[in-house]
């Protein structure tokens, strides 16, 4: 009986870590449900979730959250700027790019070099989030799904074009 001992311990011990394993998993899926997609910041505790890429007439427009769960304030001043925009603390330097028809897409201007983009954002306190915007020139109707880069996050691949 004794020889079973350790054999039972290992199986309860493989049994504890797929139950681990399982509700991670159920977890992160639950965590992706609040967007199309997600990725991960520079900054440790912090993610950008993108919740809509709408084609309307001759724009699209990029609805994103980010969420800063660390204890660090993130700073905004420059950060997302582009150059060749007006305006300070803008989201102006969010790109897209196509892939397949190796074209970059870069904010959308008005007439007096403003971003038509979230602007003048304060730093993102610990704990908080803010939902943010960003319009763009829109691809070819044949481009459903496109990569979005935003400064300091992991580009996201293949999100889709609504």
């Amino acid at each position: 009986m004794s020889a079973q001992h350790p054999i039972r311990q290992l199986l309860a011990v493989i049994a504890v870590g797929a139950i681990s394993t399982f509700t991670y998993a159920i977890s992160a899926a639950a965590a992706g449900t609040d967007g199309i997609a997600s990725t991960d910041g520079e900054q440790s505790g912090t993610r950008a979730v993108i919740t809509e890429l709408k084609r309307s007439n001759s724009t699209l427009t990029l609805k994103f959250t980010i969420y800063n769960e660390s204890a660090t304030p993130i700073d905004t001043g420059s950060r997302f700027n582009a150059d060749g925009y007006r305006g300070s603390r803008t989201f102006s330097g969010v790109t897209l790019v196509d892939s397949v028809g190796k074209k970059k897409y870069f904010a959308v201007k008005d007439s007096e070099g403003n971003c038509e983009c979230s602007d003048g954002i304060d730093n993102i306190a610990p704990k908080s989030q803010i939902a943010l915007w960003v319009k763009f020139p829109a691809p070819p109707d044949g481009v459903q799904k496109i990569v979005v880069q935003i400064p300091h996050f992991i580009p996201v691949d293949d999100v889709p074009i609504k």
